[in-house]
């Protein structure tokens, strides 16, 4: 009985000295363990939310953007046949066409005209400012963006 006495002794005296350390624990470890908890749930998190991102991103149907061209058009004749170029407009004077806004040179290449809007001087089109008068005329390119028309061809829209 001796012995029986001195190992429940033992058992008490061992889980006296378990108790504290499960009451108070060591911060400090717990706390250096503290971002392996974190580390993971961010790393779902973002993985959840990147992957939803990247699901609408391959699914949803955008608009195509296209740049806005209108071919050239021919310019009106006067009494005795001769082009009436508009101002402001480029121009090409060998194929009497008048070219969009913005255009500096011909579908062949050659360098466009254009009379100022101000002073009536003639420049090539791919000048900024008129000689002139100084007027400064910046063209950007036209863009054009086609959103679809409706729901996709064979069934209902898709979300």
């Amino acid at each position: 009985m001796d012995t029986i006495g001195a190992l429940l002794k033992s058992l008490v005296d061992a889980i006296a000295t378990l108790i504290p350390s499960i009451v108070t624990p060591d911060w400090a470890a717990l706390i250096r363990l503290l971002p392996l908890f974190v580390l993971p749930l961010v790393a779902l998190w973002l993985l959840t939310t990147g992957g939803m991102w990247s699901l609408v991103g391959v699914t949803k149907r955008g608009g195509r953007i296209t740049v806005a061209t209108e071919p050239p058009t021919p310019a009106q004749r006067d009494a005795n046949g001769a082009a009436l170029f508009p101002p402001g407009r480029p121009y090409d004077v060998a194929t009497g066409l008048i070219y969009p806004a913005g255009s500096s040179r011909s579908a062949d290449g050659a360098a466009l005209l254009l009379a100022c809007p101000s002073c009536g001087a003639v420049r090539l089109a791919e000048l900024v400012a008129c000689a002139g008068c100084g007027l400064e005329m910046r063209y950007r390119t036209a863009v054009k963006v086609e959103r679809p028309k409706g729901p996709p061809p064979g069934g209902a829209a898709r979300a």
